[in-house]
């Protein structure tokens, strides 16, 4: 059984990184030898330290800074997997920071800029759906699990009262953080629920994020409250390095010997004793559209509706006319929608570092109305020559899909389809990507339209709009799409 869950991790693992492995490699001999987080990047770090916290040994900063708490909490994740060498190895950190790998695999984990709160933190993309509705939170769960965040921006008494609220749930006295731009109260209920607030002062107001969770995800609450950081902060994923190369030559070490004298590796925050998960709550998502057709029809992606029980479209009914899955694409019908004001498409392609105009409803519940980025194209083609999609380089985040890419007269040149993840351009190019987005092309668009007997409103090329005209404009076609 040992071997068996080696090896399964191990090839988790190596789905991601066998491919990027430095040119240099670790021997055996060298992976028995004494760690030195000296030699590790501020990623890998930052990595390693997010392992320690998912196997709830670490409850510190994740931010690359390896002081004592960070190799303490290693020390203790080699006594309590059998570490039998008398100090730490870099094979011993190469299996804590398994623990990372496993998680971002599985769920998803990224630290994302949330640009509302103007905060960064670690996030589960993969299994993150939304919460109970409330007037004053932005509510997400994490399915499979017991977390849940809580999301808002308000006034200083407004956090002051949130702060208190967490502080009389303690059983014994809470845990608190005052600073002049910072507020952390954590304190654990009655309940044995973990609950933990904290405000930071930014330009926009008081950002609370307020995460609660019971002990069988300790590990994975103190990793998502290690990483939260005011504005931008570096990503917490893998990376080539040093801690690849130890996972490749344990994989090679199995393969070859059986094996080594290391401990499996549990899953992040699991134990022989943990409960089953609680049950996953349903799942519900939103998109974005736009009106096509005076009539009511509205394109936006495949993705967006794919596996809808039903959908709403600004809250009226919508019918599923058409889909795509090649061209990411689908055809909507909203009656209610009929004799509004299409969006007009362009009659021509957008050209290279043309300026764009990405409108949209992303991470809605969260920036709770429309939300309009600029930037412009930075190739015409998709990833490896794609003639289906172009780049942009106008931000976009979950709920941007399916909404219009606008050209400096306001007509359409795209439809917005995704981003370049984080894990995946490590994986296949060993870098982190800088605002990479794609999107799906105006050809494209009308060609899908004409197929299904939808003809669009296509305009030649004017002298541009004032951005704050083309964005009342837009406003008028773009539609939230709510997919139950």
């Amino acid at each position: 059984m040992r071997v068996l869950v080696l090896v399964l991790v191990l090839v988790l693992v190596l789905l991601f990184l066998v491919q990027n492995a430095p040119a240099r490699a670790y021997t055996a001999e060298q992976l028995r030898d004494e760690f030195d987080a000296r030699l590790l990047t501020d990623q890998e770090k930052r990595l390693l330290q997010a392992g320690l916290a998912f196997a709830n040994v670490y409850n510190g900063l994740i931010d690359g800074a390896w002081g004592s708490g960070s190799q303490r909490a290693l020390e203790r994740f080699t006594a309590e997997n059998g570490g039998s060498a008398g100090f730490v190895t870099n094979a011993d950190a190469v299996f804590a920071a398994m623990q990372a790998f496993s998680a971002i695999n599985t769920e998803g984990w990224e630290r994302q800029y949330i640009s509302a709160l103007d905060l960064s933190f670690l996030v589960p993309t993969a299994a993150l759906v939304d919460g109970a509705p409330s007037e004053t939170f932005v509510n997400m769960n994490v399915s499979g699990r017991s977390i849940g965040y809580s999301m808002t921006i308000d006034t200083g008494a407004a956090a002051e009262r949130y702060h208190a609220y967490t502080a009389r749930q303690a059983v014994g006295e809470a845990y608190t953080v005052r600073r002049p731009r910072l507020w952390i109260t954590s304190a654990r209920t009655a309940e044995g629920v973990t609950l933990y607030t904290r405000s930071d002062l930014r330009a926009a107001g008081w950002s609370t994020l307020m995460i609660s969770g019971t002990d069988r995800d300790a590990g994975a609450l103190a990793a998502i409250t290690g990483s939260i950081a005011p504005g931008y902060a570096p990503a917490i994923g893998i990376s080539p390095g040093r801690l690849a190369e130890g996972v490749e030559v344990l994989a090679r070490i199995v393969a070859e010997e059986g094996a080594p004298d290391t401990r499996p590796v549990p899953a992040p925050g699991a134990s022989a004793a943990r409960a089953d998960p609680a049950p996953a709550p349903a799942v519900s998502g939103s998109g974005t559209g736009f009106i096509v057709t005076e009539a009511g029809h509205l394109l936006t992606n495949q993705h967006v509706i794919s596996g809808c029980a039903s959908l709403t479209v600004d809250g009226h009914p919508g019918t599923v006319l058409a889909e795509d899955a090649v061209f990411d694409l689908a055809l909507l019908l909203v009656d209610a929608l009929s004799g509004a004001a299409p969006a007009p498409f362009a009659d021509s392609p957008a050209r290279l570092n043309s300026d764009v105009t990405v409108v949209g409803y992303p991470l809605s519940g969260l920036l709770g109305g429309l939300n309009v980025t600029r930037g412009a194209v930075t190739s015409t083609k998709g990833i490896g020559g794609d003639g289906i999609n172009m780049q942009i380089s106008a931000p976009v985040q979950p709920g941007n899909s399916g909404g219009p890419v606008l050209n400096g007269s306001g007509q359409v040149v795209g439809v917005v389809v995704a981003r370049l993840s984080d894990s995946y351009a490590v994986k296949s190019y060993g870098t982190v990507p800088q605002n990479v987005n794609f999107a799906i092309r105006g050809e494209i668009a009308k060609l899908f339209l004409a197929q299904n007997g939808v003809e669009p409103t296509v305009t030649a090329a004017e002298g541009p709009l004032a951005p704050e005209t083309l964005a009342e404009v837009a406003q008028g076609y773009t539609k939230l799409i709510t997919c139950n």
